[in-house]
Formats: structure tokens, C-alpha cells, sequence
């Protein structure tokens, strides 16, 4: 090797290793496995929060409703008037308290109504928890597939700063051309550019997943799982049958229904009449007496009719809900069950893509050193590789989004975790 060979070597060595920006270390924290993400964010979430609080107002109405209604007193004080002394007597006269009661039947209607209320917050809870796993989920995932995209960024990299420093050799020595220098320095600026916006993207949904944990958006942390490829066999006939049975926004909508036919039976007994039980005492100086006091009031006027009428165009509206929910409900399986089956089959195909990319660019770097293809044919076969990579990977995270939807349309687990169980 020749004196000015091997001073423009050690130069190149020096402007790869100082001038050109250092591959940055991924900032390290916590590690966080998904198992406490979905446990963090079942306890501290804001709508989790929220949704309970709900369950303990639903609580505080049935309470309310099973109580009787509040009893009436009353209180007559005579003798106002001054007599011939100018004198007043103001003493207590009468005094009564009474009970009043609803129509038979329509207080404990009211409290099944109550009770139904309850439950209906109950499902709201799990149908918002089922919403928040899949975020949480779907989060943490795309923090593993940034982190797949970095790796790939980094070696990008490193192979285009070795690339720029082979090219700069070459043609130094007069065995390459000026454009293929510039092109190398071209990619070299754009590895650059796609390592920043793969950390940028990081840190950006990392922030994302602290958001339904509950935590500030720069908590540092690190995760624990890698991407996998699930094969799943899945049956559409039991899936459906599953969302049947365990959806809660359906849950929610036969509560409703059952709460609409209960409102129509009370306001039907509502016409009947409403009665009130009391006692009176009365302690005039002329008349002192007790006396058993029983009062009723009947909807002579209009028989409830207005009630009546509203609550069964409020039944038929809840039926009509619920058969939309029930089709809609069929339908979200139906389309993620397609759309998970369909998940798994590409990512076996990329997978085998995969394969013929590790051998395309260790081909692509031998026929290179040797000579046999130029700078632009080995960089398109780089670039090939590394794409290829992160289309399979992007086909795990797809496939991952894809059971989540299908857990969420059937509010089920389909991996054996506790958390939809």
C-alpha cells in the first residue's frame, strides 16, 4: 500500500469515527412488561377511575330507590287571637303525621329499574376497561416495533458509513467516479435522517403508552417483550357465539330493555291509586281526641295515559337498538376475524421474505468487495434487505393489532391473559 494510500486510510478512519455524529444509545428506564402496563392501567387509569366512581353513584340511586318515601307532619297551633284579657293562647291544637305509599307494585318495579342501572355501570366499566387494554396493548407493541425500526435504523447506518468510506477509498484512488461518491454521501445523509425519526418516533409513543397508564409523559422506561408471530386457529361460529355472550355493550343494551318493559309495568300500575296511612292528635281544652287518618289520590283525569304512552315508544325504541347493536356486533367479529386470519397468512410470507433478504445482501456485500457490482446496484439491494425486514416486522405488529380487535369484538382473551378473562 502505497505512503498516500495509507495516509488518506487512517484519514477516512478519523472522519468516520469523529466527524460523522455517533449512533445515539436508546435512553434506558424502568422495565416495564406488558403485564404491569395492563395492571398500571387498570388501577390508575382516568376513565377506569371515572367509570367506577359511576358504579358507586348507580349505588347511592338504588339506595335511594328502596327507601320508602318520606313521611309528612303536621302541626296546627290555635288560640292566635287575643281574648278579652288581650292575652293569645297559642297552644298546640293538632298535630298529624302520615306515610304516604306508591300504587301496589310500583316501588319494587322502581328498584329493579335501580338495580338494572347498577349493572348497566358495571358493564360500562369492563366495555371501557376493553377499550383501554387494546390501547395499552396496541401501544406497547408499537413501542417493540420502534424498537425493531431503530435496530434496523442503527445497522442501516453502520453499513452506509462503511459504504461511504469504501466509496471515498475508491475513488481516491482514482477506482470509482465522483457521482458514486456524492450518492454515497446522499444515502449517508439519509440513514442519518432515518435513524433521528426512528428515535423521534420512540420517545413519541412512549409518551403515548404513560398516557392511559395514568403517568406523566416522560417517565423513562425500557419493555421487556420482543415481537413474536402468534398462530392462532380461530372458529368465527364460536367467536360470534362468544361476543353473544360476554360483550358488554350488548349486556348493556338488554339491561336497557329489560329497565324500558319494567318503566312500562310501573307507569300501567301508576294509574291505580296511591294511598297515604297517618295519625292525628288533637288537644284542644274542649276536644281531645285521636284519630287514624287514610288519604288516596287517583289519576282521575287522565289516567296516566301521557306516561303510559311514552314508556312504550321507549320500549320499541331500546328493541329497535338492540337488534341494531346485535347486527353490528356480528359484523365486527365477522370483519376481524377476517382481518386476523389474513394477518397470519402474510406474515408467513414475510417471514420467508426475510430469509431470501439475509441472503440477498450477504451475496450483495461479497459481490461488492469483489468488484462484480457498482455502488448503486449494492445499495438498492441494502435498501431491499432492510425494507424487507420492516415490512415483517410491521406484518407481526398487523397481526398483533389484529387479535386485538378480534379480543375486543368478542371481549375475550385469545392469548390466555387474565386481564379480559
Amino acid at each position: 500500500m502505497s505512503r498516500n494510500i495509507k495516509i488518506l486510510f487512517f484519514t477516512l478512519i478519523f472522519i468516520n469515527q469523529f466527524l460523522i455524529p455517533p449512533i445515539r444509545a436508546e435512553e434506558a428506564g424502568e422495565a416495564l412488561s406488558l403485564k404491569e402496563a395492563l395492571s398500571m392501567a387498570h388501577d390508575h387509569n382516568p376513565q377506569m377511575i371515572e367509570a367506577r366512581k359511576t358504579i358507586q353513584a348507580a349505588q347511592g340511586d338504588l339506595i335511594t330507590t328502596r327507601a320508602l318515601l318520606n313521611p309528612e307532619l303536621e302541626a296546627e297551633i290555635g288560640g292566635l287571637k287575643k281574648n278579652e284579657e288581650s292575652e293569645r293562647k297559642g297552644h298546640l291544637e293538632t298535630v298529624s303525621i302520615s306515610q304516604p305509599f306508591e300504587p301496589l307494585g310500583v316501588r319494587g318495579l322502581k328498584t329493579k329499574i335501580a338495580k338494572n342501572e347498577v349493572r348497566v355501570t358495571e358493564e360500562t366499566l369492563k366495555s371501557v376497561w376493553s377499550n383501554i387494554y387494546s390501547q395499552v396493548r396496541s401501544a406497547y407493541m408499537k413501542i417493540i416495533l420502534d424498537k425493531k425500526e431503530l435496530e434496523l435504523a442503527q445497522d442501516n447506518l453502520a453499513t452506509i458509513r462503511q459504504l461511504f468510506s469504501n466509496v471515498q477509498i475508491r475513488f481516491q484512488s482514482g477506482q470509482g467516479f465522483k457521482n458514486d461518491l456524492q450518492r454515497a454521501k446522499i444515502e449517508l445523509l439519509k440513514a442519518e435522517n432515518d435513524y433521528l425519526m426512528a428515535e423521534k418516533e420512540n420517545k413519541i409513543d412512549k409518551g403515548r403508552l404513560n398516557l392511559p397508564l395514568g403517568r406523566s409523559l416522560d417517565v423513562l422506561f425500557d419493555i421487556q417483550e420482543e415481537l413474536k408471530a402468534e398462530e392462532l386457529k380461530l372458529d368465527l361460529q364460536k367467536l360470534s357465539e362468544m361476543a353473544s355472550s360476554k360483550r358488554p355493550d350488548l349486556k348493556i343494551e338488554k339491561l336497557m330493555l329489560d329497565s324500558r318493559n319494567k318503566n312500562l309495568m310501573k307507569e300501567e300500575l301508576s294509574r291505580l291509586p296511591s294511598f297515604s296511612l297517618g295519625f292525628q292528635k288533637t288537644n284542644a281544652d274542649d276536644d281531645k281526641d285521636y284519630a287514624a287518618l287514610v288519604s288516596v289520590s287517583v289519576p282521575l283525569w287522565d289516567l296516566n295515559q301521557g306516561e303510559v304512552k311514552k314508556a312504550k315508544a321507549e320500549k320499541e325504541i331500546q328493541q329497535a337498538k338492540l337488534q341494531t347493536a346485535e347486527r353490528e356486533i356480528a359484523f365486527d367479529v365477522y370483519r376481524a376475524y377476517w382481518n386476523a386470519e389474513v394477518a397470519q397468512k402474510q406474515v408467513e410470507f414475510l417471514k420467508e421474505s426475510v430469509e431470501e433478504a439475509n441472503e440477498l445482501i450477504r451475496l450483495a456485500d461479497l459481490n461488492y468487495r469483489e468488484g462484480e457490482i457498482d455502488f448503486i446496484n449494492y445499495r438498492d439491494q441494502v435498501k431491499t434487505s432492510i425494507e424487507t425486514k420492516v415490512r415483517y416486522y410491521e406484518g407481526i405488529y398487523n397481526l398483533d393489532q389484529s387479535l386485538n380487535e378480534l379480543e375486543r369484538a368478542i371481549y375475550g382473551s385469545l392469548r390466555e391473559e387474565e386481564f379480559l378473562k
